[in-house]
């Protein structure tokens, strides 16, 4: 700790931001990644100052040395605060930390007064390392803030219940004051620390529904709220390693296939859309391997390839009945048999290229306990994900492919199950742990995200509340599907 030494205000652009002075045109323009702003050529100095800003931290006092120069400097900075990264240090070289703007709409502005009241850290901010700094960061904040050193640590450590600034160094009341202004430390609206003291951020009723990680996931996977790479950018490298079309799987046990004659005499689509209804129930009558063959080749078959399954190319995707991201198909289906005739009970794995299932070693038990439905399915569907179908291709907004695709995938399940007069129910919140070991997993790679219970209902669904718009078509499509 330096807390005997006073702190130096740091100034620098983002790295990715580059200063070109034109003297022919009489501008300077400062290139960055949302924009290019041009600005009428300002004084040597000032562009010597802007300058040295995109190659490092600098101590402005050390470029600037009139007042017009320092408010026409400041002028500037006002203007491009959105692209200022904000540090201080106990020296005039090294940052302690520094506050990198991520958007547009940032804006950084040092509070006009020491707090008053006990201060803490967010309860939205997380802290991980990128292998040589700590990074801060929050779901709430248009900044990242960057700990450089070890000892930048400690300041933090202070900060994790309420407490008053005014007991502080001065170097951790720096610190204090540039995470308030970076939104990662929050004031009390009153009281001290020994007494009870109220933060907003615990009664915004915004706030109060959601899970630091589900927000800083919803950030993340979207746009506008951070300066991550996004979308197809091929983080790999657009003819690196990707998995397979289709895991390698021997022959394994043929499936019946449906003709379409059988899909012909399905009944309307509306009919089943109304008539769907998640099963309360499983009735103790067995699936058959007919009906678990037709569900299966309806729903997850490729029915087309570009490339060939054993390939490793990147061009090679497929072409499945439910939509997916990118022709990706990074989903796959394992049947969790507990009662289907024609099938042996155990644990399968779905090839959707042969249409077949290949038996695996597991328990079935250990996943049908898991699933904690009111009676065991005759056969459980887990929807795993390989991961790296995507990540090759999409940064950022891979994860939350993954689940709409899941969700694309159980809606068609449900759909194609109540034509077939089955009844299903989907399954939420897998154990990825137990799925893992039973179907021989590492859960790093191809990991669980759901699931669907199917067969034949038990007690019926009837319904509860105040009818609205065509209550009784569910009832009307049932009939018709009976």
């Amino acid at each position: 700790m330096h807390d005997s030494l006073p702190p130096f205000p740091l100034w620098s652009f983002r790295e990715d931001v580059f200063v070109e002075p034109d003297p022919d045109q009489g501008v300077i323009v400062v290139h960055s990644r949302w924009e290019d702003t041009v600005l009428p050529m300002p004084a040597p100095a000032v562009v010597e100052a802007l300058r040295r800003m995109s190659l490092g931290p600098i101590s402005l006092g050390n470029v600037i040395r009139s007042d017009a120069d320092r408010q026409a400097l400041g002028v500037l900075l006002d203007r491009l605060g959105h692209l200022i990264v904000r540090s201080f240090g106990v020296d005039r070289e090294q940052p302690l930390i520094s506050v990198v703007p991520l958007t547009p709409q940032a804006g950084f502005r040092l509070p006009d007064r020491p707090p008053v009241h006990p201060v803490r850290l967010s309860r939205f901010a997380v802290l991980t390392t990128d292998g040589g700094n700590y990074l801060l960061e929050s779901p709430l904040s248009h900044h990242r803030v960057i700990l450089h050193r070890a000892d930048a640590i400690g300041h933090l450590g202070t900060l994790m219940r309420p407490a008053l600034a005014a007991d502080a160094g001065p170097e951790t009341r720096s610190v204090i004051s540039y995470l308030m202004a970076a939104g990662m430390v929050v004031e009390a609206v009153g009281g001290d620390p020994f007494q009870r003291v109220e933060f907003a951020e615990d009664h915004d009723p915004a706030l109060t529904a959601w899970t630091p990680i589900d927000l800083m996931f919803h950030t993340r996977s979207t746009l506008g709220r951070h300066d991550q790479d996004f979308g197809v950018t091929y983080p790999l490298g657009e003819h690196g390693s990707v998995e397979p079309v289709v895991k390698e799987a021997a022959d394994g046990i043929a499936l019946p296939r449906p003709s379409w004659d059988d899909l012909a005499a399905d009944p309307p689509f509306s009919a089943v859309a109304e008539a769907h209804r998640p099963a309360q129930t499983f009735s103790g009558e067995a699936m058959t391997l007919t009906d678990l063959g037709a569900l299966l080749y309806r729903t997850a078959r490729v029915r087309s390839l570009t490339g060939s399954p054993s390939t490793e190319a990147t061009a090679t995707t497929s072409d499945r009945p439910h939509p997916t991201s990118g022709d990706c198909h990074e989903l796959e289906l394992y049947a969790v048999v507990d009662r289907c005739a024609g099938l042996a009970r155990g644990v399968y794995h779905y090839d959707p290229y042969r249409h077949a299932l290949n038996p695996l070693d597991g328990d079935p038990d250990e996943l049908l306990v898991s699933a904690n439905l009111a009676s065991p399915p005759p056969v459980l569907l887990m929807v795993t994900a390989r991961f790296r179908r995507l990540s090759w291709k999409y940064n950022g907004l891979g994860y939350s492919l993954v689940l709409t695709d899941a969700g694309a995938l159980v809606q068609t399940l449900s759909l194609v199950a109540t034509a077939l007069g089955l009844a299903g129910r989907r399954l939420d919140g897998p154990d990825i742990e137990a799925s893992a070991q039973v179907f021989g997993l590492d859960w790093r790679t191809e990991s669980s995200v759901c699931g669907y219970a199917v067969g034949h209902a038990g007690t019926g669904f009837t319904g509860d509340g105040y009818p609205v718009n065509d209550a009784e078509w569910p009832m009307l499509a049932a009939a018709l599907l009976a």
